[in-house]
C-alpha cells in the first residue's frame, strides 16, 4: 500500500499462553506486508496465588513497554496496561474482541451481577476505557459492544474477525471435505451405519456441567452420534458416558463443524460463528433463566430468526431433528449478525496499517 514499512503493533492477548487464532492470522498478514509485528500472549487465570499474582505482573510490565513503542494496539480482550496506564500520545488502541459477537452479556453489562465485576473494581482498573476503535461483525452486535465497553457507537467499525475466513475455508470445498475425512479417521464410529453427527459444543458453567446426558439419552443411538466438544476449562471429571457419545479432542470447534450434521449450543458466540458453516443449528437452552439471573444475555431467542429452534426439552430437539429445516431462517440470523463478506483478515490488516 505504499505505506512506511517501519511501524509497529502490538498484539496483546488474555486468552490464552498461545496464540488465538485471530492473532496468528492477523499477525501473519501483517508481517506478510512487513510490518513490525510484537505479540504478547498469557493467559490470565482465576486462580489465585502468590506465584501467579507476580507472573501476571511481570506480563503487565511487558505489556506497557510494547504499547509505549507501538503505532498501534490491537487488544482481545480487557488490558490493564492499555485502559489503565499511559501510553504515547498518537497510538491507537483497537479492540478486537476475541468473540464474534455477543450472546451473552460480558463487561459493564454484568457488573454488579454474579458472574461479574464489582462495580468498585471496574471503576478502579477503569475497565475497558480509552479504546479508540472496536471491531464488530454488524450494527446489532455494535449494540452490544457500545454497552459493554461503555464505548461511544461512533467508534465501533464494522469489520470481521480473521476467524470468519478460517471457518469458512476449513467447512466448505475440499478444504472442508478433508477436515471431515481427518476427524472421522480419528473418530471412525462417525463414519459406521449411516448415522448422523450432532455436534454438542455448549458454553461454560461456573461450577456446573453442562446436560450432556440430557442430549444423550434424548437422541436415538442407533440414528445419531453425539460428538461433544466441552470447553476447555472443563476438567474430564463430571462426564456422562455412552456408546454414542464422543467426547473430540485434537480438533477445534470449528474444524468439527465439517463433520457436523447438525449444531447444537446455547449462550456461546459459536451460534453466530456456526451459521458460516451453512449447517442446521438448535440451541439447547435448558437453564435459560438462570443463565439470565446469573450472567444476562443480550439475545431474546424467541425473537430470533431461529427461535423456533431453541429448546428446554432435550426430547423436543431432538424431534424437531427429523422435520425439514428452514434454512432461510438461518441465512437470516447469520446476516444479522455477520454483515461483512469474506477477506476479513486483508480487510483488518488493511485497517490496522491506515491507522499507523
Amino acid at each position: 500500500m505504499g505505506r512506511d514499512k517501519s511501524i509497529k503493533v502490538a498484539i496483546i492477548s488474555r486468552e490464552s499462553d498461545e496464540k488465538t487464532l485471530d492473532v496468528r492470522m492477523l499477525e501473519e498478514e501483517l508481517r506478510r506486508r512487513g510490518i513490525r509485528v510484537k505479540v504478547l500472549s498469557k493467559l490470565l487465570t482465576k486462580e489465585r496465588s502468590v506465584k501467579n499474582a507476580l507472573g501476571y505482573i511481570g506480563q503487565v510490565v511487558r505489556q506497557e513497554a510494547e504499547i509505549l513503542s507501538s503505532d498501534v494496539v490491537v487488544l482481545d480482550t480487557y488490558c490493564i496496561p492499555a485502559s489503565l496506564l499511559p501510553h504515547r500520545k498518537g497510538t491507537k488502541v483497537v479492540q478486537m474482541w476475541h468473540a464474534l459477537g455477543a450472546v451473552k452479556k460480558f463487561g459493564w453489562q454484568t457488573v454488579g451481577r454474579a458472574d461479574g465485576t464489582s462495580e468498585r473494581t471496574a471503576r478502579l482498573m477503569r475497565m475497558h476505557h480509552g479504546y479508540d476503535y472496536v471491531i464488530c461483525p454488524s450494527d446489532a452486535t455494535a449494540e452490544h459492544y457500545s454497552e459493554a465497553f461503555r464505548t461511544p457507537k461512533d467508534k465501533m467499525v464494522k469489520l470481521g474477525l480473521p476467524r470468519i475466513d478460517y471457518i469458512k475455508k476449513v467447512t466448505h470445498g475440499d478444504e472442508g471435505d478433508r477436515t471431515k475425512n481427518r476427524i472421522h479417521d480419528r473418530y471412525p464410529k462417525l463414519r459406521e451405519g449411516g448415522k448422523k453427527t450432532v455436534l454438542y459444543a455448549p458454553t461454560f458453567r461456573r461450577g456446573r456441567m453442562p446436560d450432556v446426558a440430557g442430549i444423550a439419552e434424548a437422541l436415538d443411538p442407533e440414528r445419531y452420534n453425539l460428538l461433544v466438544k466441552l470447553h476447555p476449562l472443563y476438567s474430564a471429571g463430571g462426564r456422562v458416558f455412552r456408546d454414542h457419545i464422543i467426547y473430540a479432542e485434537g480438533f477445534s470447534t470449528y474444524k468439527l463443524l465439517a463433520a457436523a450434521d447438525a449444531v447444537v449450543s446455547d449462550y456461546s458466540a459459536l451460534v453466530i460463528e456456526s451459521t458460516l458453516a451453512g449447517k442446521p443449528l438448535y440451541l439447547y437452552t435448558y437453564d435459560e433463566e438462570e443463565y439470565k439471573k446469573s450472567t444476562g444475555l443480550n439475545m431474546d431467542f424467541s425473537a430470533e430468526p431461529i427461535g423456533k429452534y431453541a429448546f428446554k426439552d432435550a426430547s423436543d430437539l431432538a424431534k424437531a431433528l427429523d422435520d425439514t429445516y428452514d434454512f432461510e431462517a438461518l441465512k437470516d440470523f447469520e446476516n444479522k449478525y455477520i454483515e461483512v463478506d469474506g477477506e476479513c483478515t486483508k480487510a483488518l490488516a488493511d485497517f490496522i496499517e491506515e491507522l499507523a
